[in-house]
């Protein structure tokens, strides 16, 4: 038979030994692996008797001894490690880290400026004669010293006129420009008209007797019409055409002087005429003065009748 411990010794024993004390229904109950596996019980009412072996007591005390020595070798043991590396700590101080786990690579960075040039290599060889160039003329060279006087040469020609024989032949040619100007510019000035090689003839519509007529295209730079040939005279039948005129108009040519001769009023003789079948007849003896028609035909009319005035206007 074991001896009978009491309940609280027990509890210490256990604890010691990392058990656990087990309540069951009416007991309370307790594996521990002493000797053979005995299992040791106690009553609920702490009752101070238990059935305890002494052998397996006095091995239970020793195991417990050699339990506590064991540990206390084993914090000696971690004491001196933890010295030990105390001491080399500082000897050989290193920065100690956390093992951590690569991060997501960042964005590449810009380039770097670049470096400065290096130095100059070595010579090379000699290359080969390179082809001959384009033959280009250079620039000339300085002047050189004056030579010698050569003979005296032979006499060249009269030279331009001077500066004012210069000036007075542009200013003839000028004037008749502006007169050519101021003529065109009284041409236009007419109601109708209507250019015939350098000729224009121009009128107004206006009626007057010959002798007026006459007066009235002077006074504007021009002359009484007279056709000189078939072109001119076609030109002045349109001209009167045009016009609507409804009578006959006078022409610059007369037979005063000597009856049935008609010459222009400059006493010429005429070139060109284009009378109508059976005229001039110098009709009741007073029909001095001719006319041309709307068919381009001349007639004799009375110089003191008023008939359509055409005037032409030369421009040289």
């Amino acid at each position: 038979m074991g001896s009978w411990v009491n309940k609280t010794h027990l509890k210490t024993h256990c604890a010691l030994n990392g058990r656990h004390i087990l309540r069951g229904r009416d007991v309370f109950f307790l594996e521990y692996k002493i000797h053979n596996n005995k299992p040791i019980y106690f009553n609920p009412e702490d009752t101070p008797r238990l059935s305890v072996d002494s052998t397996d007591l006095l091995h239970f005390g020793f195991f417990i001894k050699l339990m506590t020595l064991l540990k206390l070798f084993l914090r000696a043991l971690l004491l001196l490690q933890l010295a030990l590396l105390l001491l080399a700590e500082a000897a050989d101080p290193q920065t100690l880290s956390c093992p951590a786990y690569a991060g997501v690579p960042g964005t590449p960075g810009h380039n770097g400026l670049p470096g400065r040039d290096g130095r100059d290599g070595a010579t090379g060889p000699k290359g080969e004669k390179g082809e001959p160039g384009v033959n280009v003329q250079g620039p000339p060279g300085k002047a050189g010293p004056p030579g010698p006087a050569g003979a005296k040469g032979e006499r060249g020609p009269s030279g331009l006129p001077g500066r004012d024989s210069m000036s007075d032949s542009l200013k003839s040619e000028l004037q008749k420009l502006n007169d050519k100007i101021a003529l065109i510019e009284k041409v236009v000035n007419f109601k109708t008209f209507k250019k015939v090689g350098q000729k224009y003839y121009v009128t107004d519509g206006i009626e007057e007797s010959f002798d007026k007529g006459m007066q009235y295209c002077n006074g504007n730079g021009g002359a009484l019409v007279l056709p000189r040939s078939l072109l001119e005279n076609n030109a002045l039948m349109k001209v009167l055409v045009s016009s609507a005129f409804t009578k006959k108009a006078f022409i610059r040519i007369t037979d005063r002087e000597k009856e049935g001769e008609f010459v222009d009023t400059d006493g010429k003789k005429l070139m060109f005429t284009n009378w109508y079948p059976g005229q001039p007849d110098n009709y009741k003896g007073v029909q001095d003065c001719g006319a041309i028609t709307d068919t381009g035909s001349w007639d004799d009319l009375s110089c003191d009748g008023l008939q359509p005035i055409i005037c032409e206007i030369e421009i040289k």
